[in-house]
């Protein structure tokens, strides 16, 4: 497995693993840790099997019947945009998330600076140094971040929006031609997320 490839793996293992401690419906599968990590194993199992399996023809539309209707280089371009756009809309998610927690972030540190009884009892982070300072500029501090963080959340979602539309139009096309034959869905199964985009539908 190459360097790029562990790292796609180490980071869903890590994302499993928070789900599991957060609960729900992965703990609810695997209630111990060890259950948990033999269940991830035989998801990474099931991936290299598909990362290493031999390539199909007909990439990700199935059938290969004569009724089936031909894969064209503009059909195969189209389903390589759509695949580029969903591997961006997963990335996209990521982004706004942590975006959004930034700005909780900032509105409870807002808070906090509020209830402070004393005038100099507020730190700012400076790279790796804390630098003490007045609670009126750590206050003018946090709002300017704060600001920032919605101005930067505000065009994730306006790209994502952007997104959407393009990925839409790509699915009418390509459903108007194959129908049930070619998978859209970018809903797959944990596995599929760990097999890199040019051999998922292989």
């Amino acid at each position: 497995m190459n360097q790029a490839n562990q790292a796609r793996v180490e980071k869903w293992k890590q994302q499993k693993v928070a789900e599991w401690e957060k609960g729900g419906k992965l703990k609810g599968k695997c209630k111990t840790r060890e259950e948990l990590q033999k269940w991830m194993q035989g998801q990474i199992d099931k991936a290299q099997k598909k990362l290493f399996a031999p390539k199909k023809p007909q990439n990700v539309v199935s059938g290969t019947s004569n009724d089936d209707p031909e894969v064209t280089w503009e059909d195969q371009k189209r389903i390589n945009a759509y695949g580029r756009l969903n591997q961006r809309m997963m990335e996209l998610d990521d982004e706004i998330k942590d975006s959004k927690n930034l700005v909780q972030e900032s509105d409870d540190a807002e808070q906090d600076i509020d209830a402070l009884l004393d005038d100099d009892a507020c730190k700012i982070k400076i790279g790796e140094i804390y630098v003490q300072t007045p609670n009126e500029d750590a206050l003018d501090f946090v709002i300017a971040k704060k600001k920032c963080a919605k101005e930067h959340l505000e065009k994730l979602m306006a790209e994502k929006k952007e997104l959407v539309t393009k990925m839409e139009t790509l699915k009418v096309i390509l459903k108007g031609k194959f129908g049930k034959n070619i998978n859209l869905d970018p809903n797959q199964d944990d596995e599929d997320h760990l097999v890199p985009e040019e051999k998922r539908a292989s």
